[in-house]
Order: structure tokens, then C-alpha cells, then sequence
């Protein structure tokens, strides 16, 4: 029997903290630009990371460019990426096959965008107040003007 040694470049945790930390210098940028504030709550910031696509093209940039990326990414991760690729909701199996000009990167990279992208929105739900709160020295709650807290 043969044993084989497969050296993946970057991981795919690697890739999700690239995402994440991305979308935190973007938020700072935006903070600084005046295009976000502390008036506004989760839903609103996300919003705004989606109303020009910032977030698309973070998530978008992290994915690898190169075919033997993809592939040994998703040769160790496949059950993962295609729960996220499932979740997402996008397309078909079949409809990334068949429509190979559409998903120019294949399978593979739709499905390793769209767990990135579950990452970062898990990022953006489960701890956005939190990192917030710490970089700009101020909560929600210290000043909502109507008390409401974050998401809500």
C-alpha cells in the first residue's frame, strides 16, 4: 500500500481569520470615514458591509485563485464546505457543473466562499458588539438613545 502526503499552502482556518480580519479594517475605515457610528446596531453594520459589496469582495479575496488550492482544500474539508455550500442556498450541484463560465473557480471555490462567508456572518452575529465595544472604548447600551441593545 502507498501512502500519499498532502501540504496544504493555507488552511482553511487561515483563510476564515484573513476574512475576518479584513472585515475589521474595513469597519475601522468606515467608522473613520463616518459611514458607520455608534447609533448603529449589528444589522446596520452588516448592511452596510453588503451595500457595496465589501463584504463580497473580502470573503471573495480570500479565496484561492490557484485549482490545486482549491482542490486539496476541498479534498480535506469536503463535508464541511458542502454543509456550507448546501446552507447557503445559492445554486445546484449541478447548476455550478453545467454552468462552468458562471463559477469560474468551480465548485470547489463556491464552496469554500461559502463557508468563509458563513464564518465571517457567524463573526459578525456572535461577536461584532463585543470587538466594537473594545476598539472604540463604548457600548451599545452606554449609548443607544432608546436603550435598545445590539440586534435588536
Amino acid at each position: 500500500m502507498r501512502t500519499y502526503t498532502v501540504e496544504i499552502e493555507t488552511d482553511l482556518n487561515e483563510l476564515v481569520s484573513l476574512a475576518i480580519e479584513e472585515t475589521k479594517r474595513s469597519i475601522e475605515w468606515f467608522v473613520k470615514e463616518g459611514e458607520i457610528d455608534d447609533s448603529m446596531d449589528v444589522d446596520d453594520i452588516n448592511e452596510r458591509l453588503e451595500y457595496d459589496g465589501t463584504k463580497h469582495e473580502i470573503i471573495d479575496g480570500t479565496v484561492p485563485v490557484y485549482t490545486y488550492q482549491l482542490e486539496a482544500l476541498f479534498f480535506v474539508h469536503k463535508r464541511k464546505l458542502m454543509n456550507a455550500f448546501e446552507d447557503a442556498g445559492i445554486c445546484t450541484v449541478d447548476e455550478v457543473l453545467i454552468e462552468r463560465d458562471s463559477y469560474t473557480q468551480g465548485l470547489e471555490g463556491v464552496a469554500i466562499f461559502c463557508y468563509i462567508e458563513q464564518e465571517v456572518n457567524g463573526w459578525i452575529n456572535d461577536d461584532l458588539e463585543d470587538w466594537f465595544s473594545s476598539k472604540f472604548g463604548r457600548s451599545w447600551e452606554d449609548n443607544a438613545p432608546d436603550g435598545r441593545k445590539w440586534g435588536n
